[in-house]
């Protein structure tokens, strides 16, 4: 098995103009695991495929979009001329640009969900599908030209008709909506820095508020706690690194910031409901790269 290829904004995304990147694949048979670092939007134009996460299987058809925020890994199987609209977005927009978009109550839970979920799935009805279709031709009539920069106003503007539609059919929960700062501070931390031994009490001083007070938005946000949190999202990187190299369990372990092997293990059983090993072995099967020239960028 191959050491993994992560797909790196700096590569796709363009230098100049907005971080954005559209394209428009037609998969057939099995398009093996991938992950990222800039959120993804891929919306089904046509054809059929069964969509793999970490969260297990699920068939895909006209109309399904499915949202990933950096770091999750997906791979399509048994694609039947899967034709797919992908919007890629970088961290320099999101940092940029569209930074407002975390604190707005339409539009957090597609870019930053909450709950630590790395996976979104939307369904558009026909007329939605066809707004978000004619916003991504803009973008990529825009993306062929070589003026971007002079376009970005343009590029920012298809963007938010796009996450405007995925808002629209974003289930809805009590208490959903724009991430408080204290806790989408915390949230960026961890992401940016998973493998740290991490305190509640650094953390609160990091966040701006009381230990007390950020547990509190922890669990009435998440339904869950920091160290929760963290563990997920470790788990998350750990089931790449088990699926995509040959690196032996316990330096996986270690690799995702546990250093002790049984404690990596109860922590990943506990998430996922199998051992790291089973895991390993039971994705495999299908869906994980062999060698680097397997890997795609979408």
């Amino acid at each position: 098995m191959a050491e993994r290829e992560r797909l790196e904004s700096a590569r796709l995304l363009p230098p100049h103009g907005a971080s954005v990147h559209v394209n428009r694949p037609c998969h057939r048979g099995d398009t093996p695991l991938h992950e990222h670092d800039f959120w993804e939007a891929a919306l089904v134009v046509s054809g059929r495929a069964v969509h793999r996460t970490i969260r297990g299987d699920a068939p895909l058809r006209r109309g399904d979009v499915v949202v990933l925020r950096p770091g999750q890994w997906h791979a399509y199987l048994a694609c039947r001329d899967l034709h797919l609209a992908n919007l890629c977005l970088g961290p320099a927009l999101l940092d940029g640009e569209l930074a407002w978009a975390l604190s707005d109550p339409a539009l957090a839970a597609a870019l930053a969900p909450a709950d630590g979920q790395g996976v979104l799935r939307l369904r558009l009805a026909p007329a939605a599908l066809r707004r978000c279709l004619g916003a991504i031709a803009r973008l990529a009539a825009i993306q062929a030209g070589r003026d971007l920069a002079l376009h970005r106003a343009e590029q920012v503007a298809q963007v938010l008709l796009i996450l405007n539609e995925l808002a629209r059919v974003l289930p809805r929960q009590d208490g959903a909506g724009a991430l408080p700062p204290p806790l989408a501070t915390v949230q960026r931390a961890f992401a940016a820095d998973p493998t740290r031994a991490w305190s509640l009490a650094g953390l609160a001083r990091l966040a701006g508020c009381s230990t007390g007070h950020l547990l509190r938005l922890f669990r009435r946000r998440t339904g869950t706690n920091p160290t929760t949190w963290l563990a997920r999202l470790r788990v998350e990187r750990a089931a790449v690194l088990l699926l995509t190299t040959a690196r032996p369990v316990a330096e996986v372990g270690a690799a995702v910031g546990w250093s002790d092997p049984n404690y990596f293990a109860r922590r990943f059983r506990a998430l996922l409901g199998v051992s790291p090993g089973a895991y390993r072995r039971h994705g495999a099967r299908a869906g994980a790269a062999t060698t680097a020239g397997d890997w795609v960028q979408w």
